[in-house]
């Protein structure tokens, strides 16, 4: 008599874990070093995938549906169990609001706690349909609009079959929707927040199940949840987490070819439409985070094929924005791409490693082509979107999105103008000098080198337009007003400086700087209580001694020009020396009782050029002096030059 015997499995080097990872099993006794990462048994009973008979896969279609049920069932659990703490807790708070009767007091202190619940169970654990469905949509319409992270129809479907399926719920779908309700309320103002939670909460839900999104098979999705947490990250006072969580979506990127349009030919027109938004998204952050925190980017722009947004608009209109005419439009979306690539210029220039060895002649010409960049990108943008343009075309919806591009504009310029090999990151060396140089103008002593950055005039104007730009703005939510107080606080810098070193500028433009200074100062203070950051708090306290310095400094100016009877203008007259041809040249200067009397001699000719102030060098064979305090005689010449 036979007897017929079921055949044993293939034997595997792999354990379970390891096995259905898919990752590489050391087969280390009793555990290997994976089991013993996660803390679980190392077993070798799951059966193998070479040629399952039809009585193994029966049987494990009847474990699967058996564990289902028991999934099912712990869930349910925890939702009892949940229910039991939350009245527990109620007990205890009513406890605490005053019961004196010791019989309460006893029954409290035999309260049992119950069992620790799953960190994770909060994923499942959200609002009512439409109440998320109203939040999403609002997200899917402003903020995603104009920097497209996700599908709008495929998250409403998600969305949906989260609450029409429930019994088909996975922690990476939960993990969507988590991060989409985090997202619209970190980029929505007090007012348009809702009640139904809250940034912290839902961010919490999405990284319980990180494990699941990085080391499950990678999806498209995968990628969008954790570009959404860098996004939530982006405005932190930490940039650690930003940072390791955008190297991890660009790897998974890389992985499923994102960066090559190879990689999406045999997907629907869709499909590939999507990758490559999910991509400059991911992009975008890199160079972002890059520049903010000073380290490499880790897309290379040689290793990528991809078609940048388009241009002009066809069904689509995702990305797109449109004038307050109701008639021009633009590519938001691409337009931020490109500033993203001049961002990776500017880390070329101001962070690399190459860069700390580059002479003067170099740095000025590396800075002369990020200038040449910048200049090309806005000459790119409609006259409609310029800032100039809407900062006085009164109140828009979509002026925080243009505040926020025009502010990584003129960090990138900012940046690239204070920067130095010896201060590259927020220029404080150089604020130190401004302070030291703006001392001794207050004190009426003589400064000889004013620390005038490189292109030092484009960068007073760009700051004067991004305040008044700035200025439209009504409400300051936490998200715009940390994306972009560097631009802001740069500006104030600026204005400041300006007023320092042009003390000749036109009574007109030094009244405009004067009001911008004002507001901008109350804006600071706003974000000192907003932010709660000491170094924004410091900095409120030295732009305010920078700005005595600057008002003494055009007090100083109008006295002059009232006492050498010249009309407050720019235009003065200027009277240069030769020194190609004079081989002696002197001024002296005294104060007198009824008046101000200058004297010049000069071989040919000597005058006086009342708009200089405060220092004297030598220009294009041209000597430049200068003195303001009139109390001081300094005998002025060639070498003193």
């Amino acid at each position: 008599m036979e007897v017929s015997v079921t055949p044993a499995p293939p034997k595997r080097k792999a354990c379970d874990l390891c096995y259905r990872r898919k990752i590489k099993c050391d087969g280390q006794q009793p555990r290997c070093s994976t089991c013993h990462l996660y803390n679980c048994d190392c077993t070798y009973k799951a059966a193998s995938r070479k040629v399952p008979s039809r009585k193994q896969a029966a049987l494990q279609r009847q474990h699967q549906h058996q564990h289902q049920h028991r999934e099912c069932d712990l869930q349910s659990r925890v939702k009892t169990l949940e229910n039991q703490l939350s009245t527990v807790l109620e007990k205890l708070e009513r406890i605490e609001k005053g019961s004196s009767h010791t019989d309460d007091l006893g029954a409290a202190s035999t309260v049992v706690e119950p069992p620790e619940v799953p960190s994770s169970c909060g994923l499942y654990d959200l609002p009512s349909y439409h109440h998320v469905l109203a939040v999403v949509e609002r997200y899917l319409v402003t903020f995603n609009s104009v920097l497209p992270l996700f599908h709008p129809p495929t998250i409403l479907q998600i969305v949906k079959n989260w609450y029409q399926n429930p019994h088909s719920r996975d922690p990476i779908t939960g993990a969507v929707i988590n991060v989409v309700l985090a997202l619209a309320h970190h980029t929505s103002s007090l007012g348009e927040k809702s009640p139904i939670g809250d940034t912290a909460t839902f961010l919490h839900n999405a990284q319980s199940v990180l494990t699941d999104i990085t080391m499950r098979e990678t999806h498209l999705v995968n990628i969008q949840v954790l570009l959404g947490l860098v996004m939530l990250f982006w405005t932190a006072d930490d940039l650690s987490p930003a940072l390791i969580l955008i190297g991890t979506a660009l790897r998974l990127a890389h992985k499923i070819g994102l960066h090559v349009r190879k990689s999406a030919r045999h997907c629907s027109p869709a499909v590939a439409l999507q990758r490559n938004r999910v991509f400059w998204m991911a992009y975008i952050l890199d160079r972002d985070i890059s520049l903010q925190s000073g380290l490499a980017p880790v897309q290379l722009d040689s290793d990528i094929d991809l078609d940048l947004p388009p241009l002009e608009a066809r069904d689509d209109l995702t990305g797109f924005v449109f004038a307050p005419d109701g008639y021009t439009k633009m590519n938001y979306f691409r337009a931020r791409v490109e500033l993203a690539r001049i961002q990776g210029k500017v880390y070329e220039s101001v962070y690399s490693a190459s860069a700390q060895n580059l002479d003067f002649e170099e740095r000025t010409r590396r800075n002369s082509e990020i200038f040449h960049m910048l200049d090309e990108w806005s000459a790119r943008i409609p006259p409609e979107f310029q800032a100039a343009t809407l900062s006085q075309s009164g109140p828009w919806s979509l002026t925080k999105f243009f505040c926020i591009l025009y502010s990584t504009r003129l960090s990138c310029r900012a940046l690239t103008s204070f920067a130095s090999p010896f201060d590259s990151f927020h220029y404080s060396e150089w604020m130190r000098r401004l302070q030291e140089y703006g001392g001794k103008i207050a004190a009426g002593h003589v400064a000889s080198h004013a620390p005038v950055p490189h292109g030092w005039p484009a960068l007073a104007d760009a700051s004067r337009e991004f305040m008044r730009l700035f200025q439209t703005v009504d409400v300051m939510d936490t998200f715009f007003t940390r994306m972009t107080m560097c631009a802001h606080n740069s500006s104030l810098i600026s204005i400041t400086a300006s007023g320092i070193f042009d003390g000749h500028l036109p009574s007109v433009e030094v009244e405009s700087d004067k009001e911008i200074m004002e507001v901008g100062m109350r804006n600071l203070e706003k974000m000192v209580d907003i932010v709660g950051n000491e170094n924004i708090r410091h900095l409120h306290g030295t732009l305010k001694r920078l700005c005595s310095y600057a008002d003494s400094m055009a007090m100083s100016v109008r006295r002059q020009q009232q006492l050498l009877e010249l009309p407050p203008s720019s235009t003065s007259p200027s009277y240069p020396v030769d020194l190609t041809t004079t081989t002696e040249s002197t001024c002296s200067f005294w104060e007198a009782d009824a008046g101000v009397e200058a004297e010049a001699q000069a071989t040919p000719e000597f005058t006086i050029e009342p708009s200089e102030l405060y220092f004297h060098e030598v220009q294009d064979n041209t000597l430049v002096v200068s003195g303001l305090d009139l109390g001081w005689p300094p005998i002025l010449d060639e070498t003193d030059a």
